[in-house]
């Protein structure tokens, strides 16, 4: 995507909250996380390019000293089972609590809050080993991933140490090393904030990111990630490779992902990495009172649902630049009580929406006692 394109985006997102889903993963895949991602990159005054682009997510000028080497114990994950979720928060303030969370092999990370897109949020991001590089010279931090870069935070400051690791401040960001070869981000709610905040505000915010990073617990028990559907029936080389996910009943229920055969190669957002000629998942939860879900009346029946499928020839993106290839995609507002969105990317899929819905999905209901932890059967 070019800077002209995340910039009408920037202006979309910025003007309302997310329409109804039009089974167009284009428009899923500014949703979720993508939201917070790039509010914290217009408050920084940058543009993100959402497949591979760099997100100066941090200002401040001057040097810092950075302090030790890097700290004794195990080594970070070299890379994260989006399956497992990996990480849970020990300790938030009074009112925040889990609202979304969501993995992919590089990083996983968390968001906290009073509710799902509020400007007050807690964003923690946790980066696998190697994907992060701290630079002596510019007092920089650079993670990236295969499929996005996704942070160059500016140091701007020493923070207190972090169960004993280095951290500093990075704008509104507090960043440490959480083990060997592996870095961690909080972005403070003063990222939104007024500029009006007052002082005492921002210290008190500042703290309250050193005690929640301090009580961040890693590869701990946590509630389990289950899916309302499993997939039957698939080509052995595909898996799940990247998951959204809400707490819901008290597990945590993956309302978005996106299969893989390895490195994916359109890019990453919202919370997904997603890959030529591959499905994902762009919404799947319980079915609810939105009559506009699919965006337009039911097409055809598949397996006694309504749905609506949908074929796109490509063409070119939202503000010029990359044409997009052709897409599928299919939108059932009510299946066995349940909403879902399948989005596909590719000139050559070898399987058509219709059909995984057809033969290869086997929905589980809205009660979740009857979901799964395994998506591919």
């Amino acid at each position: 995507m070019t800077e002209p394109q995340i910039r009408a985006l920037f202006a979309e997102i910025a003007d309302r909250e997310p329409a109804p889903s039009r089974v167009d993963i284009q428009l899923a895949r500014r949703r979720g996380r993508a939201r917070l991602r790039w509010r914290r990159a217009c408050v920084a005054g940058t543009s993100v390019l959402a497949a591979a682009a760099v997100v100066a997510l941090a200002v401040g000028v001057g040097l810092v000293r950075l302090g030790s080497g890097p700290p004794a114990g195990p080594a970070a994950p070299r890379q994260f089972n989006p399956l497992v979720p990996y990480l849970s928060f020990g300790w938030l303030p009074a009112g925040s609590r889990l609202v979304a969370g969501d993995a992919r092999p590089e990083v996983v990370a968390l968001v906290a809050g009073r509710k799902l897109y509020a400007l007050s949020n807690w964003d923690l991001s946790v980066y696998a080993a190697g994907q992060c590089h701290l630079t002596g010279l510019a007092g920089e931090l650079k993670c990236s991933t295969p499929a996005l870069e996704g942070l160059t935070a500016r140091i701007t400051g020493r923070a207190p140490a972090v169960r004993g690791h280095r951290a500093f401040w990075a704008g509104p960001y507090l960043v440490w090393q959480y083990a060997r070869d592996g870095w961690a981000s909080l972005m403070l709610p003063t990222a939104n904030a007024s500029p009006k905040l007052s002082a005492a505000k921002r210290a008190a915010y500042k703290r309250e990111a050193v005690k929640i990073a301090d009580h961040v617990r890693y590869g701990a028990a946590t509630p389990p990630l289950v899916f309302p559907a499993q997939l039957t029936g698939l080509p052995s080389r595909w898996r799940v490779g990247s998951v959204y996910y809400q707490p819901d009943a008290g597990v945590l229920r993956a309302s978005r992902f996106a299969l893989t055969t390895g490195t994916p190669d359109l890019g990453a957002d919202g919370g997904l990495e997603f890959q030529t000629n591959l499905p994902s998942f762009t919404d799947f939860g319980p079915a609810t009172s939105h009559t506009n879900f699919c965006g337009q009346p039911a097409t055809e029946i598949i397996n006694g649902y309504r749905v609506v499928v949908t074929h796109r020839d490509g063409g070119t993106a939202i503000g010029g630049g990359t044409a997009l290839p052709p897409s599928q995609g299919l939108c059932a507002a009510n299946a066995d009580g349940l909403a879902l969105n399948i989005g596909l990317q590719g000139v050559h899929p070898p399987i058509s929406v219709a059909s995984l819905f057809r033969d290869h999905l086997r929905l589980l209901g809205a009660n979740p006692a009857n979901w799964t932890t395994k998506p591919i059967g």
